[in-house]
């Protein structure tokens, strides 16, 4: 049976880009995604090494992407266009029969390191063993090891190696991988857990197609125990819905960014108690999504500047006590349930409520602070329509005035854009409006002349106009 696919709307991100007012940068073209919602993939440092290279000018800069370059050749890697190389042809043997010296491989570790760091994966790495003895292990001691795309089934495997091999310390570990064993993303992540400084970025990759047996045979397979990452400031765990279990002790001391996707946490999963001040005391940014297993979650802490909530399956009542909180995304959390929410966020800034609301049982506050705003509506006369459209005009009541609101307008079936506009017939004073509408062949300017003729505030409008929304299968 086709349905609209409500809960996969990504949120809107609150760092806006051309329009400084905007928060419509997600299209609804992203409406499913793989990666990591809101997550801008980590970029590869370079070492200070290269660095002041780099500083000393363009000559010594072009003589490593020249290095950089014969190697690729060398090791048949692909270029920057994806076509694999060809073997390189050999040159003619020196006439006087001297041995070339080998200059490259004169070059301190330290050069060399910085060369091995602009190879496209730690496989390419560790392919330049077979140039000379010198370079022999030389990739083992790579600040930074990265298994990317396409994703294998051995990634997992061989960065676990890698792991073991390695030098005492890394700075940032990325793993593509595919439908991955439990026992190998465990043991990666025990490994990880005393070694990495920086970031752990962790996706497990799932073909949609086997996504519904994934989830079915997930409670026949051994979970994945997170250790306590106390040295690493950010980690990233797209899981494919691996079951994950949370450690009941220790601390994640320098943690600042935790997203978790696609994951279901095991057994009595206290969440809240992970994420607590005493033991995530630097953590700035949290990022849920696509999660089963959370019925109840409070959040307390005293770091968080940022919370995304999103399509948290089974959730039925939430906490939020976060007294620097300055954004907030909840985002299809109670999807056709009564919500039951407490937030206590007295200089919120940013909030996204895509969800069910009513007043009766969520709890907001003042929000005296509160500058942006961005719901949704539903044109439609189904029963989640009338929840939702209710909802949000209660949401949009409880305020009095807004610097910013964004809107989200899309048909379900047979559209009456009059039933929607008589129950938004009441907005706040609003200096600036972002409509995001989804025409599916529908007139759209009745709507948008009624949202100005109700709010006599309004001193900019920004439209973004859709053609329509696929449906997908369920």
């Amino acid at each position: 049976m086709g349905q609209w696919p409500v809960a996969k709307w990504r949120p809107f991100s609150s760092t806006p880009s051309a329009n400084p007012n905007s928060p419509w940068l997600a299209a609804p073209a992203a409406l499913v995604g793989g990666e990591p919602r809101n997550l801008q993939p980590y970029e590869r440092s370079s070492t200070g090494e290269v660095e002041e290279m780099r500083s000393r000018g363009d000559g010594v800069e072009s003589t490593m992407r020249g290095i950089c370059e014969n190697l690729r050749a060398a090791l048949c890697i692909p270029g920057a266009g994806g076509n694999r190389r060809p073997p390189p042809t050999l040159s003619p043997p020196d006439p006087g029969g001297e041995r070339r010296e080998d200059l490259i491989s004169a070059l301190p570790d330290d050069v060399l390191l910085s060369v091995l760091l602009r190879l496209p994966s730690a496989a390419a790495a560790a392919r330049t063993s077979v140039l000379s003895r010198r370079w022999r292990r030389l990739w083992a001691r790579l600040p930074e090891l990265w298994f990317p795309h396409p994703a294998d089934p051995l990634a997992l495997a061989r960065s676990r190696a890698a792991l073991a091999a390695g030098p005492p310390a890394l700075r940032l570990l990325r793993v593509v991988a595919y439908d991955a064993d439990p026992g190998d993303a465990a043991e990666v992540l025990r490994l990880a857990a005393a070694r990495l400084t920086r970031a752990v970025f962790i996706r497990n990759v799932v073909p949609e197609c086997r996504k519904k047996a994934v989830v079915a045979r997930a409670g026949a397979r051994a979970a994945v125990g997170l250790p306590c990452f106390d040295r690493t400031e950010q980690l990233i765990l797209c899981l494919g819905y691996l079951r994950l279990v949370m450690p009941l002790s220790g601390a994640f001391a320098k943690l600042t960014v935790l997203h978790l996707a696609n994951v279901r946490f095991q057994g009595a999963c206290d969440l809240g108690d992970v994420l607590s001040t005493a033991r995530c005391a630097s953590l700035r940014k949290l990022v849920l999504h696509d999660a089963q297993g959370l019925s109840n979650l409070a959040i307390c802490s005293e770091s968080l500047l940022s919370v995304d909530l999103c399509n948290l399956e089974g959730l039925q009542q939430l906490t939020v006590v976060a007294p620097m909180l300055r954004e907030l995304f909840i985002v299809n959390c109670f999807f056709m349930r009564q919500p039951v929410a407490d937030i206590s966020a007295p200089v919120l800034e940013n909030l996204r409520w895509s969800d069910v609301y009513d007043p009766r049982s969520v709890q907001l506050g003042e929000l005296a602070q509160l500058r942006i705003l961005v719901t949704c509506c539903f044109a439609g006369y189904g029963l989640f329509e009338y929840m939702k459209n209710c909802g949000t005009v209660l949401l949009l009541q409880h305020f009095q005035k807004i610097a910013f609101l964004g809107m989200l307008i899309y048909p379900i079936n047979m559209v009456n854009y009059q039933y929607l506009m008589e129950a938004t017939a009441l907005l706040p004073d609003i200096e600036n409006l972002n409509l995001c509408l989804v025409r599916c062949e529908h007139v759209i300017g009745t709507c948008v002349f009624h949202m100005l003729k109700i709010s006599t505030s309004i001193r900019r409008l920004d439209l973004d106009i859709h053609e329509g929304i696929k449906r997908v299968n369920t």
